[in-house]
């Protein structure tokens, strides 16, 4: 195990250790307490207090030690102690304990396995179940014909390329439907909770908090079900996560002014990688590339309110921006010289955008007449009448970027028309993709529905203690902010989902590709909450103690 050292906090967020030290690492924060130290008199013990404890994980500082040879318990004191682990002197040496979290990590991944096969074979049938039409595109580019439409037989940017091409490729080495589909989902699988460990170790989550999140993240009942549907929830998950894993690794490597032996910067080469993910995990959801304009955009902000010279150069933070464009650019080519327009993304949006905001969406979900989801029978109606409106109003049906740019048209009419209920479906949509239990029943028993909703009940309780304890965190002590600041990547990332889909058409399934960074919110939160009432706890035990301590010393003569 780490040595843990006692170390109390400066208000320049310096970490000062009472014994000597010369040398500059690595520290992690594994607690943090608000204590009230007195000075102790002659022949006794001081007496300290504690007044709160925080466990503001995760975080990991870089700081310059400052050496003292002071003692705290010399002098009065209050303020923060901070209880720190230091860094292996032998990183190649396995404890016991970093022995059991591997065991305990492979347990995972094979339960992850063997859980999703498990359903696979329980409903096989759901394996070619093509709602979407991604097989029936596989097939297309597997014949030879390139990213076509399965009806139409002409170049499409309808669906997103980067899971169709994937799955023809193993068509094409003669796999079927249901193995190729199969094999991409545990394959991601397996990719999404080693990086789901990977990103916990990075934020210095405690073992077992990092355990959790990575197990929240194996039993997830969204990414469970759609690991067994031909659908990019699961890929888009897992090229997420690794992105960001590879965004946190080129900051540590900064932070850490690692060079290789030729004096390259392995930072970049992890920043590329970051961008190289991003852009491909927009050719399987094209969200992903809001997410990163908005995590290169934070970075942005940060770059230009710090002095500090490794964070100086405005061209190495945009880099993985840079590498996202490179890495779709030739979706973009082959879109501008088959469409003679740029499409970064899809010619999906505007159908999408307008399928939430028209006015038979407003009158039967918004106003009342039916609930959400929207009944088959009406939306079926408004997709005929939207096609002869189309049609009567000259818009090519076989051009796909006019039929997009008519559909952007008349769902901006609607909601300049109605204003008021597109607000009122904005709000519904988020609540529809914050939802504790799906839309539809899907075939599931009851308790099975019961315990999906209890599930995704206390994560939404973990994620809500998280917002809690940073805001009043902030409204108590502004200045004491490092100490949560790293969990700003995932508030962005879910944030750039939210933002996108409570414009657009929405349900739960949405939100799965983000539901393992909720479960690393969450987990943080049930951590606060388990340590306020530790705090609680060993309050009330040393005012007990305080009293004891009075009472008796008034009895002695």
């Amino acid at each position: 195990m780490r040595p843990s050292i006692l170390a109390r906090i400066t208000e320049k967020q310096q970490i000062v250790f009472n014994d000597p030290v010369n040398c500059r690492f690595r520290v992690t924060i594994v607690d943090v307490f608000d204590v009230q130290i007195q000075k102790a008199e002659s022949g006794q013990l001081p007496r300290v207090c504690f007044i709160r404890r925080y466990h503001r994980s995760p975080c990991s500082i870089a700081a310059s030690v400052l050496c003292t040879a002071s003692v705290l318990s010399a002098d009065s004191y209050h303020g923060y102690l901070a209880v720190v682990r230091l860094p292996f002197r032998n990183s190649s040496a396995k404890t016991p304990t970093t022995m059991r979290m591997n065991y305990a990590l492979t347990a995972l991944l094979i339960l992850g396995i063997v859980i999703r096969l498990s359903a696979g074979w329980v409903r096989p049938s759901d394996l070619i179940l093509d709602s979407d039409g991604y097989l029936a595109h596989a097939e297309m580019v597997k014949n030879g014909q390139g990213f076509a439409g399965p009806s139409t037989h002409r170049p499409t940017a309808f669906r997103p390329p980067g899971y169709p091409i994937a799955l023809a490729g193993l068509r094409w080495l003669g796999m079927s439907p249901l193995v190729s589909v199969l094999l991409i989902h545990q394959l991601c699988g397996i990719a999404l909770i080693l990086c789901v460990w990977k990103l916990c170790q990075q934020l210095a989550l405690t073992r077992g908090a990092s355990l959790l999140a990575t197990a929240l993240t194996v039993f997830d009942p969204l990414l469970i079900r759609y690991s067994i549907l031909p659908m990019t929830e699961v890929p888009a998950a897992a090229m997420l996560i690794a992105a960001i894993v590879a965004l946190k690794a080129a900051e540590q490597a900064q932070n850490n002014s690692v060079r290789t032996a030729y004096g390259v910067r392995p930072e970049i080469g992890f920043r590329i990688l970051a961008g190289v993910l991003f852009g491909l995990g927009s050719l399987v959801r094209p969200v992903l590339l809001v997410s990163c304009c908005l995590l290169v955009f934070w970075r942005l902000v940060l770059t230009w309110k710090t002095s500090s010279p490794a964070r100086n150069s405005v061209a190495v933070t945009i880099l993985p921006m840079i590498a996202a464009v490179v890495a779709i650019s030739p979706w973009i080519v082959r879109n501008a010289l088959q469409f003679g327009k740029i499409i970064p993304a899809t010619t999906h949006g505007g159908y999408t955008l307008a399928l939430g905001n028209n006015p038979d969406f407003y009158g039967d979900v918004i106003e009342g007449r039916t609930g959400f989801p929207w009944p088959g029978p009406q939306l079926d109606a408004w997709q005929r009448r939207m096609i002869a409106e189309a049609a009567a109003q000259g818009i090519p049906a076989n051009s796909e970027t006019a039929q997009d740019a008519w559909y952007y048209q008349q769902a901006i009419a609607s909601i300049k028309a109605a204003p008021t209920n597109f607000l009122r479906a904005c709000c519904l949509r988020l609540w529809r993709f914050c939802a504790i239990s799906p839309g539809t029943d899907d075939g599931l028993p009851r308790f099975l529905r019961t315990s999906i909703a209890s599930w995704y009940g206390l994560i939404g309780i973990g994620i809500v203690a998280t917002i809690w304890n940073r805001v009043s965190g902030n409204l108590r002590r502004p200045r004491h902010n490092a100490l949560s600041g790293s969990l700003a990547d995932i508030w962005l990332v879910i944030l750039s989902f939210m933002i996108l889909h409570a414009v657009y058409w929405t349900d739960a399934r949405m939100r799965a590709p983000v539901m393992p960074l909720m479960a690393i919110v969450a987990v943080v939160g049930w951590q606060s909450i388990f340590n306020t009432g530790f705090s609680r706890i060993v309050g009330r035990s040393c005012r007990g103690t305080n009293r004891e301590s009075s009472g008796s010393s008034e009895l002695e003569p």
